[in-house]
């Protein structure tokens, strides 16, 4: 029998692949597909995909639509975006249900309340550099020495110092190896997004170090150092394909090649240090990511309204980082107790970071 797929947030772009991956893969079944707000998009994938369930979160009650997406599947795609993304994912943790978690703030933000999934092995990752780690993690008998998340430097890596701070939304967008939405991007510019990985990492794999190094060509997807001294590494050209049948599959492997390439199309394999001076926001998050509980989602608020704000010409790319930082000192840390909680601390972080742009914006 097939396993049965719940994909969540289904018209993005990995929501997307996965329909790819699950109609090439005769193990693979769809049971539902659920989005936001792109109904017309919905209606597309349900007429192309026929799923036994399709719904937007937006035109219905969204507890109730997840409830009726998740019940009769056997594993769960959560590749929703933002915050209510920990909310499906907190449903599969209640139905116990194994979760290919494409949604970042599962992790950044609500990994105290996912504890039970993680601890019991059914949080599979479906980010190419925590999937690497994960497959590189098996057959390893005794924890690995490190892990080393790999990030392609952004759009910003090459430009002139002094030219960072105030650099222009065009110029931030341009990324030189992903074509991606307009957040991810600045984040993957200020390397916000790389450590939001690294705080992923610790939930996902605990007890082993995290660093991170600038790996332009994006060929090697993460590394991690054997208990031995020896590396081990996934290669491969940049394709979400490969992880999605990765985690929906495991603990079996795809019977096709989900992604084939020569490895003298691979190039340049070269590896420098991360900047701290470039990449300011970095060790901002990561920060926050030491001082746990409330501090991350402070964190990942702030940075969204920084970013809004940057985006509309209202502060200036630098002071991103110096935003995320007054929101964290601002907020009372204390352990997470709840989905609400999470919310609280959210909404007054945002309050706090628009405080904090407009007196930039003032100076």
């Amino acid at each position: 029998m097939s396993r049965r797929v719940a994909v969540l947030g289904s018209t993005g772009s990995i929501g997307g692949q996965a329909l790819e991956v699950i109609e090439k893969s005769p193990e693979l079944t769809l049971h539902s597909i659920v989005c936001g707000s792109s109904v017309g998009k919905l209606n597309e994938q349900r007429d192309k995909y026929s799923p036994s369930y399709a719904a937007c979160t937006d035109s219905g009650d969204e507890d109730d639509i997840l409830t009726r997406a998740l019940d009769g599947a056997d594993i769960v795609l959560n590749a929703i975006v933002g915050s209510a993304g920990l909310k499906a994912s907190l449903f599969a943790q209640e139905l116990h249900i194994p979760l290919a978690l494409a949604n970042k703030e599962s992790l950044v933000v609500g990994s105290e309340l996912l504890k039970e999934h993680l601890s019991s092995g059914l949080v599979i990752p479906v980010d190419s550099e925590h999937s690497t780690i994960f497959r590189c993690l098996q057959g390893e008998a005794r924890k690995a020495r490190r892990i080393t998340l790999t990030a392609s430097g952004g759009s910003l890596r090459d430009t002139p110092m002094n030219l960072v701070y105030n650099a222009p939304p065009r110029m931030v967008l341009a990324h030189p190896t992903w074509e991606m939405g307009g957040r991810i991007t600045v984040d993957s510019a200020s390397m916000v997004n790389k450590a939001f990985e690294v705080l992923e990492a610790r939930a996902l794999f605990p007890g082993i170090p995290v660093d991170v190094v600038i790996h332009r060509s994006s060929v090697v997807h993460s590394l991690i150092e054997s208990a031995d001294g020896a590396w081990k590494a996934l290669i491969g050209l940049p394709d979400m394909k490969v992880p999605i049948a990765w985690a929906l599959l495991y603990p079996d492997i795809p019977t096709y090649a989900v992604a084939e390439e020569n490895p003298l199309d691979w190039g340049d394999l070269s590896f420098q240090p991360m900047e701290k001076k470039r990449y300011p926001a970095f060790y901002s998050v990561l920060a926050a990511g030491d001082l746990g509980g409330t501090a991350t989602a402070a964190a990942n608020a702030a940075d969204e309204v920084a970013i809004e704000a940057f985006l509309k010409h209202k502060l200036p790319f630098g002071a991103i980082a110096t935003v995320i930082d007054e929101v964290v000192r601002s907020t009372e840390i204390e352990s997470v107790e709840d989905f609400a909680h999470i919310l609280h601390v959210d909404s007054k972080a945002r309050k706090n970071a628009r405080k904090a742009v407009n007196r930039i914006c003032s100076q």
